[in-house]
């Protein structure tokens, strides 16, 4: 049921794991001990986004940074929906495969969105919630990432990945994702590589952050 890519002893340092659940193979990291907190990220990145709040909490809790579906190491199905809201269902999955009942729950960006819908169909599940900037009912997309949005419609998420893999000043840029970040050049190259280069293992996997990113549109129209 589970597996583990790297063991440590030290619980000041991440293990990362990962387990099987109905909604697919699910990969997470793991530090420290105490309560759970639950870590959700946002698209375009994976649980490595938290590996500084994981160290600096690690003597409180028993910290947990989650891939969500479509991102990081994650396996689904190719049939697998990958919506929103089924990622706040897979949460809970997850959480049921760890014997896990109850989790401080910490997201940002459309993790943050994701963990609000969790929060709303599982509230027993949930001791506090932080939330950071993320989407919410009438800011999902964002207006700034709408262009990006369109832009997978069209067809161009393969290529720009690769653009951005190629050139990481590129990933940094005002075009890109650099108003994400409050100093984007400090984001290293292999913290680029380790965000992105999972969307392009297989033309599957580019399929599924296509198929995230288009249940934005719909979840927009629902807010309309």
């Amino acid at each position: 049921m589970f597996t583990v890519s790297r063991a440590t002893a030290n619980k000041s340092q991440s293990v990362k794991r990962s387990v099987s659940t109905p909604s697919g193979r699910i990969s997470y990291s793991d530090q420290g001990s105490g309560p759970v907190a639950l870590f959700v990220h946002g698209v375009l990145l994976n649980g490595h986004l938290w590996r500084h709040q994981q160290t600096g909490l690690s003597n409180l809790r028993r910290t947990i940074a989650v891939d969500l579906l479509a991102h990081g190491d994650t396996e689904v199905a190719p049939d697998q929906n990958v919506s929103v809201t089924a990622n706040a269902k897979m949460l809970s999955e997850f959480l049921d495969a760890l014997n896990i009942d109850k989790v401080d729950l910490v997201g940002n960006d459309s993790g943050g969105g994701i963990s609000q819908i969790f929060s709303a169909l599982y509230p027993e599940r949930v001791r506090t919630i932080t939330l950071t900037n993320c989407d919410t009912h009438d800011n999902w997309p964002p207006e700034a990432f709408k262009p990006f949005v369109a832009m997978v419609k069209a067809g161009g998420l393969r290529g720009t990945l690769e653009a951005m893999l190629s050139d990481k000043s590129i990933y940094r840029s005002p075009d890109a994702l650099g108003p994400a970040y409050e100093h984007p050049e400090n984001v290293t190259d292999e913290t680029i590589e380790n965000y992105l280069r999972p969307f392009l293992a297989s033309n599957e996997r580019t399929r599924d952050l296509e198929r995230f990113v288009g249940g934005f549109r719909q979840q927009a129209h629902r807010c309309d």
